[in-house]
């Protein structure tokens, strides 16, 4: 399999899916997206908030503050928690259900469920690997450069998301500290609005 075809399919894949949730009322005031993955097996989930949906919860996580002094506001509080977002579902191609499949083959090396031989990847030199770390390493470059792409689509207007001052765009794993997806987070939101949204506090 080659990662630049699949990177562009799944580009498609999610660029599709964001122009039907263009259309729809939740299409406003947007101010974060997410791939939510589990590298262990290759999930990507996408999620997305905005101001309605988390007002409209600011109750719950007040109370979640003074229950369990878990913070409401700011990028390490449940305004930004991933968990929290809701799902923009998207179709996948054959070939990017063909990675996933093959992705979760070789990291857990259980029964394959795919249509045809999992395959592995190509690296540069036209080489064929099968090592699970191949993978999770394409899967981290496939999610980044999909932001980035998509990131440029959105703030030129191509798209039609409404978006909030501060819009991100990022990418987290299952489980990780706040530490560690915080260096996930600085690879497509800058230094500046990233300090400036962990120091964040109610308005």
């Amino acid at each position: 399999m080659d990662i630049y075809e699949i990177m562009e399919e799944f580009y498609g894949c999610i660029k599709k899916a964001l122009e039907e949730f263009a259309k729809t009322e939740d299409n406003k005031d947007v101010y974060a997206m997410v791939f939510d993955c589990t590298s262990e097996i290759g999930q990507i989930a996408f999620r997305y908030n905005n101001r309605a949906h988390f007002t409209a919860h600011l109750a719950e996580y007040e109370r979640y503050y003074k229950e369990y002094g878990w913070s409401v506001y700011g990028l390490h509080g449940s305004e930004y928690e991933p968990g929290e977002f809701a799902f923009i579902d998207y179709e996948t191609t054959k070939l990017v259900e063909h990675y996933f499949d093959s992705y979760y083959y070789y990291s857990w090396d259980e029964n394959y469920f795919g249509e045809g031989e999992p395959e592995g990847l190509l690296d540069k030199e036209g080489n064929v690997s099968k090592e699970s770390e191949t993978f999770r390493a394409s899967l981290w470059d496939l999610v980044i450069k999909t932001i980035e792409r998509l990131m440029d689509d959105i703030h030129k207007g191509d798209i039609g998301i409404d978006i909030s001052d501060d819009f991100i765009f990022f990418h987290c794993d299952h489980d990780q500290s706040y530490e560690e997806r915080d260096k996930m987070i600085s690879k497509t939101v800058s230094s500046k609005l990233m300090d400036k949204l962990i120091n964040k506090s109610g308005e």
